[in-house]
């Protein structure tokens, strides 16, 4: 498995005056597309905090100082982890095909089925958004075309919100 690098971030904290780090090691990626200090010429990955994700047994984020707001630092971890769920590994799509020849057993072939599935809708709806995008930004169109494409995603996410069922048991 290749290795992902992740590092611990350092950004200029206006109001504090100084350099500050992250609590979370991001990959270059994630900092790109996630993190808003990514931007300010003044961040940057801190060398010797490099790791291998794929090696790691070290907690994402480090306990909080005493003096922490709990409830503050809490809601703010929930934010950073993925929809509350530990962290994983996504299968790759030659993984999905392993678990499908190898396993005979329905629910697996089952969970395989959907997470390709899921795969397909992204996409679906990565193009759709794109299609949007070209509407608002690119050509001089009309706010009911784009208000038609937006449309278009709204009926597809229904679409797949109703083949999947609820989130959570609580859901109605």
């Amino acid at each position: 498995m290749e290795p992902v690098w992740e590092y611990r971030w350092a950004f200029w904290d206006d109001k504090a005056n100084r350099f500050d780090q992250t609590p979370a090691w991001m990959t270059e990626s994630e900092a790109r597309s996630d993190w808003f200090y990514y931007t300010d010429p003044r961040s940057y990955a801190i060398e010797h905090t490099k790791r291998d994700r794929n090696r790691g047994a070290d907690p994402i984020m480090d306990a909080p100082a005493a003096d922490v707001d709990w409830t503050k630092e809490r809601r703010r971890r929930e934010e950073i982890s993925r929809y509350g769920l530990p962290p994983f590994f996504t299968p790759s799509y030659a993984e999905l095909r392993r678990m499908w020849k190898e396993n005979r057993d329905e629910t697996t072939r089952r969970l395989a089925l959907e997470v390709q599935c899921g795969r397909h809708a992204i996409y679906e709806l990565l193009a759709l958004t794109s299609e949007v995008h070209f509407y608002l930004h690119k050509e001089p169109r009309s706010m009911e075309e784009a208000c038609m494409a937006i449309g278009r995603i709204r009926r597809r996410l229904q679409r797949e919100k109703d083949r999947i069922g609820p989130l959570l048991a609580d859901d109605r």
